[in-house]
C-alpha cells in the first residue's frame, strides 16, 4: 500500500507527464504544474527536487505506461514471431492513440534531450536501449526456439525495427496520417516473415 507521500507523487506524475509529453520541458511552465495538478510550486518542490527532476520523473512514468502496455499485449501470444506482430499491432494503433496523450514519449524527450537537457539524457538513453533490447531478446528467443533462422543477427533486426517504428510515429504524427504507419508495420511484419523457418 502506498504512502500519503507516495501517492501523492503518483497523483503529480500522472497529471504533469500528459503536459511535458505534450508541450516539452521548455514549454511546460510552473503555471502550467500548479494548474493541472492544482498544488502549489511548493508542494510540488516538496516532492521533486526541481522542475528537471519533476520531467525526469514524468518521463520514466509515461514510459513505463507505454511498456506495460506493450508487454500486457504480447503476453498472450503463444510464439515469439506472434509477439512480435502483436507489438507491431499496438505501435500501429499506439501512433494516433497513444496512452499518454501527446504522442511517443521516447521520441518526444530524446529530441528534448539531445538539445536542451543534457541531464536527461542518460536516462532517454537508457530507455532506447531497453526498448530494443526488449525487441532484440524476443528476436533471440524465436532463433533460439527454432521459429527464427539461426543466421539473423538480432541485434541489427531489432534496431531495424525499433528505428523504423519510431520514424513512423513521427512521420505519421507530423503528417497526421495513419500511412507511413501502415507501411512500416506491414515492412517489418515481411522481414518475420522473411526470417521464419
Amino acid at each position: 500500500m502506498l504512502s500519503k507521500s507516495e501517492k501523492t507523487k503518483q497523483f503529480i506524475l500522472t497529471k504533469t507527464a500528459p503536459l511535458f509529453n505534450t508541450k516539452g520541458f521548455e514549454g511546460t511552465s510552473m503555471a502550467d504544474l500548479t494548474s493541472t495538478t492544482g498544488l502549489t510550486k511548493g508542494a510540488l518542490y516538496g516532492n521533486f527536487y526541481n522542475k528537471e527532476d519533476l520531467a525526469m520523473e514524468a518521463f520514466k512514468y509515461a514510459v513505463k505506461k507505454v511498456k506495460d502496455l506493450v508487454k500486457t499485449r504480447v503476453a498472450g501470444e503463444t510464439t515469439y514471431k506472434k509477439q512480435l506482430r502483436a507489438m507491431l499491432d499496438f505501435f500501429a494503433e499506439y501512433v494516433f492513440h497513444p496512452p499518454v496523450p501527446g504522442g511517443c514519449p521516447l521520441l518526444n524527450t530524446a529530441v528534448q534531450a539531445d538539445d536542451q537537457l543534457p541531464g536527461m539524457r542518460r536516462i532517454v538513453v537508457k530507455e532506447l536501449m531497453s526498448t530494443v533490447m526488449f525487441i532484440y531478446n524476443l528476436i533471440n528467443k524465436g532463433i533460439k526456439a527454432g521459429e527464427f533462422r539461426k543466421d539473423v543477427n538480432a541485434r541489427e533486426l531489432a534496431y531495424t525495427i525499433f528505428c523504423s517504428v519510431e520514424g513512423a510515429i513521427m512521420f505519421s504524427r507530423v503528417e497526421r496520417s495513419e500511412e507511413p504507419m501502415k507501411i512500416i508495420v506491414k515492412h517489418c511484419k515481411k522481414l518475420l516473415n522473411e526470417i521464419s523457418i
